[in-house]
């Protein structure tokens, strides 16, 4: 009995890294580097150049939305590696310390924001991105699809 029940925890915790290894497999690895670094989204055969800059507390109005919190903004700039691109701003969060997520609130027209319209191959566009900070203030940007975090910029690399 006693080496049924070892043989059979024994079984059991294979078939458990087996799955943890799966898990790991098919969750994206995060690329985290400093504010200003050049990150690339790659999306099948487009490459877009993202880089995230400054960070910072915002006093701009954006037309037609109010914050719940304190207006957050960082600087981006998006440039077409590979393919003409469409930069995925709704895809970009701030994060807090404590994990705490800000979606970008950049879905309309919004001040100096970052132009969604297509770049052709080997050209760029700056703008600004903006979070609606509720709670604790953001250290950094991700880029992300609500699952997985693929690229981040952060003060503390």
């Amino acid at each position: 009995m006693k080496f049924a029940t070892m043989t059979a925890t024994a079984a059991l915790s294979a078939v458990g890294i087996a799955a943890a290894s799966i898990i790991t497999a098919a969750t994206a690895t995060a690329n985290v580097q400093g504010f200003g670094a050049t990150e690339q989204a790659v999306d099948g055969p487009l490459i877009t150049d993202y880089t995230v800059s400054n960070l910072r507390p915002s006093d701009v109005t954006i037309p037609g939305f109010q914050p719940a919190g304190q207006l957050y903004q960082a600087d981006v700039t998006a440039k077409a590696n590979t393919g003409t691109v469409e930069p995925q701003i709704s895809r970009f969060a701030a994060r807090a310390f404590n994990g705490t997520v800000y979606k970008v609130v950049n879905i309309g027209p919004v001040p100096n924001g970052l132009d969604p319209s297509p770049i052709e191959p080997g050209q760029q566009r700056s703008g600004e991105l903006y979070f609606d900070v509720t709670g604790q203030k953001p250290i950094g940007v991700v880029y992300t699809d609500r699952e997985d975090d693929f690229l981040v910029w952060t003060r503390h690399v």
